[in-house]
């Protein structure tokens, strides 16, 4: 009995699936993370945002993602990239002053 009870709580136990652990395969999967951490890092700063634009493409076997959000009335330019296949933890992100 006591068997049968373990292993029903074991079934029964949500798993945690971490976002940043999927794999990407496509530039546009990386978008949605590449605006979101940008929003993220400016709000971290108590800077505003408020717009979001954004292109992506593929070189090789990198992604790219080369947006713009608007903060504070200015553009800044945000890139980010990944190797297709890594997993989303892996990705990098870069900023530049308007």
């Amino acid at each position: 009995m006591f068997l049968i009870a373990a292993l029903l709580l074991q079934v029964a136990t949500p798993v945690y699936a971490d976002p940043d652990d999927r794999v990407i395969h496509r530039a546009s999967e990386l978008d949605a993370w590449c605006r979101s951490e940008a929003e993220a890092r400016m709000v971290a700063q108590d800077k505003t945002t408020y717009g979001w634009t954004s292109s992506q493409l593929s070189r090789g076997n990198v992604l790219h993602v080369e947006g713009k959000l608007r903060i504070q009335g200015a553009d800044v330019a945000v890139h980010c990239r990944i190797v297709r296949g890594a997993r989303l933890r892996h990705a990098s992100i870069d900023f530049q002053a308007p």
